[in-house]
């Protein structure tokens, strides 16, 4: 019914998604600006934990310990 092949008999290649379309600069930019918040949370972290060890306080982090860490001084 809303097939963009007419003839069976030769059919031609359809692209949905293809070279410099909208979907793909979308993919590229949601893929770049994940990576670089990924980059910007872990050099925050990084930074409380070493002010915190540095000040000889216990680093403070939501959620559970994780398996084998040593409890809080």
């Amino acid at each position: 019914m809303f097939s963009p092949i007419d003839n069976w008999d030769d059919p031609g290649v359809v692209f949905t998604f293809g070279g410099y379309s909208v979907g793909v600069w979308a993919a590229i930019i949601v893929a770049v600006l994940l990576f670089v918040g990924f980059f910007a949370r872990m050099i925050q972290h990084e930074n409380h934990a070493y002010r915190a060890i540095v000040r000889n306080e216990p680093i403070t982090e939501r959620g559970p310990a994780a398996e084998g860490e040593p409890t809080p001084y």
